[in-house]
């Protein structure tokens, strides 16, 4: 590799910072070319630096990386800010941006997913700062775009079990998908995690939902057992345990 072909240019929004020794930064960046990536900051955090401000979390720039050889680290040399997506931001929306973020930091995006993820998550942060109310719901949406990149989708449609109805009494985690009432057998009550009518029909309205936000009504209860269908859902496909401590503040 020469030593050109190790300055990269790419756009990132920036997922996590670390202090490192006195005046750097490591910090974790979401590119749009190479997925998660570890950026060593040298010097960031002195008064003089041109990159304070810059390198917060959930800035979005355009950035100049040095591509280090011997390892899978990046140095980086400078950027320009795009967007500030965390800037005047209500509290709510700001929780369930981090929670996309958590999301991000514990899976594997390979190169050639990067691209259409980071669009996903671009619109996302772009679109639930115009929310007022029931940001979750975005966040959901957000979740149920980013399966069906990583080739974990929801079937929303069909039954599990009998591929036909969409009656959808609960989730069951062992066979990755909905149970409609007419399959369901009191066997599988210890298995499937029960939806209500309500959780169903925002299930199935999910990929539209910014048309149906005024006519939601979700209590705490509800909320929290979606979040555990998702995060069940992630689990089971990817075979590691998923938990995202932002939504604890929700």
């Amino acid at each position: 590799m020469s030593e050109k072909s190790r300055e990269i240019d790419t756009t990132g929004i920036i997922l996590r910072k670390v202090p490192f020794k006195e005046t750097s930064l490591i910090i974790e960046i979401f590119s749009k070319d190479y997925g998660n990536i570890s950026v060593m900051a040298k010097g960031a955090r002195k008064a003089k630096s041109k990159s304070i401000g810059q390198l917060e979390l959930l800035n979005e720039l355009e950035l100049s990386l040095y591509r280090n050889p011997t390892s899978e680290w990046y140095i980086y040399k400078s950027s320009s800010l795009l967007k500030a997506h965390l800037f005047e931001t209500r509290f709510r929306t700001g929780i369930v941006m981090q929670a996309a973020v958590e999301i991000l930091r514990q899976i594997i995006i390979a190169e050639d997913e990067a691209a259409a993820i980071y669009e996903l998550f671009q619109k996302y942060l772009k679109y639930v700062k115009t929310v007022n109310k029931h940001e979750i719901v975005i966040f959901w949406r957000f979740l149920l775009g980013l399966f069906k990149e990583v080739g974990i989708e929801f079937n929303l449609s069909n039954c599990v079990i009998c591929s036909r109805e969409k009656d959808f009494v609960g989730y069951y985690p062992q066979k990755h998908g909905f149970l409609c009432s007419k399959c369901y057998r009191p066997i599988h009550e210890s298995y499937i995690l029960r939806i209500n009518s309500e959780m169903r029909d925002l299930f199935q309205n999910l990929p539209q939902i910014g048309n149906y936000l005024d006519e939601l009504k979700l209590s705490k209860n509800d909320i929290k057992k979606l979040n555990h269908i998702f995060l069940t859902h992630l689990s089971e496909n990817l075979h590691k345990t998923f938990y995202l401590k932002s939504l604890e503040l929700y």
